[in-house]
């Protein structure tokens, strides 16, 4: 099916069918029948002892209401009568153990009859599709929420749906959709992202995610939606399980989380940490523009609340800038005396007026060329005046209508007896978020998203092949030398070391200052397998007889300078080859420092992974230090993803220490796991 059909058939279908439909009060079916009355289109209940073959009209959307045990043959029903798409919202299929997950699978056979028509699942189990425009609650909640507004909502938890509705309706934010797709049989997430991706009345997307069964093809579509529309993720579950054996720094350290976050910012999308900050990005983007730098300005009548604003601003990576003189002279024009022009602008406790000053201070602020955004802070007496409140609302939309694209907006601090003023600016399209910590984040996350677009209009995260380069079965990639001669094929530059046998071996093969280690180790580090600025023969023999009754081989390199860096790749459960980058040598795993993306990646992927290491301001000549070449470790970066990428039969590789010099990015130890792409290398290490 196309993406237009699955959205037409799920969001606008013209004809509906309920199956299961009821009187009885207190049942599902007599809910969703209550829920589909507001259709405009026709409904055509399906009650016990019906069937959809019998209906005789063709439909677009079976809403599916009966025992579990009796979904597979409502499938085959829908799949004879030509039933473009099925919302099942009946649980007891794979989420309540294997006899359930035997019958979900029966459920799809039946949708999916060979030479026949095939028939949409979404769900089974899920909190079913809202269309808030036209109406349409095909879902489990008793009502729809607000329409008009451009925010949709795709969301694994179907409590998130039922959130979905009662954030509309007390605080006045309007959503376009709401899907909540449950098991996710059949309809996947990345299809449903990618038609609301298509969906004019979508210009917001939320996700709340669990698990997906097929991580990168969501990026792919999610980086394909973002680079129109902002997309917030909340996704759940981010905490280890449980703990692995550490054979590779790589491995140990990409952690569900990690990865997950690596992959979410490479496609454009703005993980949030709760459902609150999901829910408030989404109102502070819905109607606004995304503010176009970190410069906000603040208004406010107290003086400790617009400070407090202006702390929380900066830990989101925003500034709150003195105002210019010429301008700070401007805003004086309007305040009173004893007033403050500076930037928090304090109007301080001149009740009388502010009616006029504050519309007045959004509107010079927000078209003064200074600012990115406004934000306007109402407490006690302002946000409780109806005459201010209705101010900034009329300023708010002159800014609109006139095509000025700072966003503005409020800090909400007041009684309840105030909602409703509350409401009356979120009803103007102006996002009005409680308290500074929220209203903070939520600014901070606009601008998140607003970077977000911006990366992807360069083309930073445009997808590219990695090319390929099987090993014959013959290669040991367990061997340091065809190891590396396997990366030198791919672009990583490796010390040249040689594998020696005896001591004489090792004093024969050494340039000065050398390095001897133990030939094949995980940690060589920690098993004291490394000898480092080793100055002659006698000091690199006497290394090598040590270490060689330890190890039935050593490697004998010479000495590099640079900064240490960990490079690694490793195939993921859920994304396939990522590729890591951190601090490097003996504190890789202790000093957190480290980013992921998936593979293969560009090198605007690469350097953007570098530049957000803390170890990067050492890297580019912190305190004095010479800059390190970044592009080489750029280059190098893409080489170990294209080498994972190319390299089937190799789990996972490790490049640690990489030293970065200000002439070049050189792995001095490295390795490869053999276990090829099949491996759930977190289950096995």
């Amino acid at each position: 099916m196309s993406d237009g059909r699955l959205l037409e058939a799920l969001f606008a279908p013209k004809r509906i069918a309920l199956v299961g439909a009821s009187d009885r009060p207190g049942s599902l079916g007599a809910l969703l029948a209550a829920n589909l009355a507001s259709f405009p289109g026709e409904v055509l209940p399906v009650r016990a002892g019906e069937s959809l073959r019998d209906l005789g009209v063709p439909v677009d959307l079976a809403v599916v209401a009966v025992p579990a045990a009796a979904a597979p043959q409502v499938a085959a029903d829908a799949a004879a009568a030509g039933v473009t798409a099925m919302i099942v919202l009946s649980g007891g299929f794979a989420e309540s153990g294997p006899d359930g997950a035997l019958l979900q699978e029966e459920m799809l056979r039946a949708a999916a009859p060979e030479g026949g028509s095939r028939v949409r699942v979404v769900g089974p189990n899920c909190f079913g599709v809202q269309n808030c425009d036209l109406p349409l609650n095909a879902s489990i909640a008793r009502g729809t929420p607000v329409g008009g507004g451009g925010i949709s909502v795709v969301s694994q938890s179907g409590a998130y749906g039922m959130a979905v509705h009662d954030l509309a309706h007390e605080e006045h934010v309007r959503f376009a959709k709401v899907c909540a797709p449950g098991n996710t049989s059949d309809v996947s997430v990345a299809e449903l992202l990618e038609a609301l991706g298509e969906d004019p009345a979508t210009t917001t997307v939320c996700m709340l995610l669990e698990s997906v069964a097929d991580g990168r093809e969501l990026m792919a579509t999610a980086r394909a939606v973002a680079a129109r529309v902002p997309v917030f993720v909340l996704k759940t579950g981010r905490s280890e399980a449980g703990a692995r054996a550490a054979t590779s720094h790589t491995a140990a350290l990409a952690s569900s989380a990690a990865v997950w976050r690596g992959a979410l910012h490479q496609a454009g999308l703005v993980e949030v940490r709760s459902g609150q900050e999901l829910l408030d990005a989404a109102r502070a983007v819905d109607g606004q523009p995304l503010p176009a730098g970190d410069r906000v300005a603040i208004i406010t009548n107290s003086g400790g609340t617009g400070v407090e604003l202006a702390d929380l601003l900066a830990d989101e990576g925003l500034a709150v800038p003195a105002l210019s003189p010429a301008l700070q002279e401007r805003v004086r024009a309007l305040l009173p005396a004893y007033a403050s022009p500076v930037n928090p602008v304090d109007v301080t406790t001149a009740w009388s007026l502010f009616p006029t000053i504050y519309p007045a201070l959004v509107d010079l602020l927000a078209r003064s060329g200074e600012v990115d955004a406004v934000v306007a802070v109402l407490l006690q007496r302002s946000a409780t005046d109806p005459a201010t409140v209705q101010g900034v609302a009329a300023a708010v939309q002159a800014l609109r209508a006139d095509g000025v694209a700072v966003p503005v907006h409020v800090c909400w601090v007041a009684p309840r007896s105030a909602d409703d003023l509350a409401r009356e600016l979120q009803g103007a399209g102006v996002p009005v978020l409680p308290w500074p910590p929220r209203a903070a984040r939520a600014l901070g996350l606009a601008r998140r998203a607003a970077r977000a677009r911006d990366r992807l209009a360069r083309g930073s995260a445009a997808p590219r092949t990695a090319p390929g380069s099987t090993p014959g079965p013959d290669v040991d990639v367990t061997d340091p030398e065809a190891a590396a001669r396997l990366l030198r094929g791919f672009g990583v530059e490796v010390v040249a070391s040689v594998e020696c046998r005896t001591a004489e071996e090792a004093e024969q093969a050494a340039s000065f200052p050398a390095v001897v280690k133990v030939g094949r180790a995980a940690h060589r580090t920690e098993l004291d397998g490394v000898r480092l600025g080793l100055s002659d023969r006698a000091e690199v023999r006497a290394a090598a007889a040590e270490l060689l009754l330890r190890s039935p081989t050593v490697l004998v390199s010479p000495q590099l300078a640079g900064v240490e860096v960990a490079v690694g790749a490793v195939r993921d459960p859920d994304f396939g080859p990522v590729v890591m980058v951190g601090a490097g040598g003996i504190w890789v795993e202790t000093l957190d420092d480290t980013a992921f993306a998936l593979a293969p990646l560009g090198l605007d992927d690469a350097r953007e992974l570098v530049a957000g290491l803390r170890i990067h301001a050492v890297l580019a000549g912190g305190r004095g230090q010479e800059p390190a070449d970044l592009e080489a470790l750029a280059r190098l970066l893409v080489a170990a993803g294209d080498a994972l990428v190319g390299l089937p039969d190799v789990a996972a590789l490790d490049l640690n220490p990489v030293l970065v010099s200000a002439q070049a990015a050189v792995a001095v130890d490295w390795k490869l796991l053999p276990g090829g792409s099949s491996a759930r290398v977190r289950d096995q290490w």
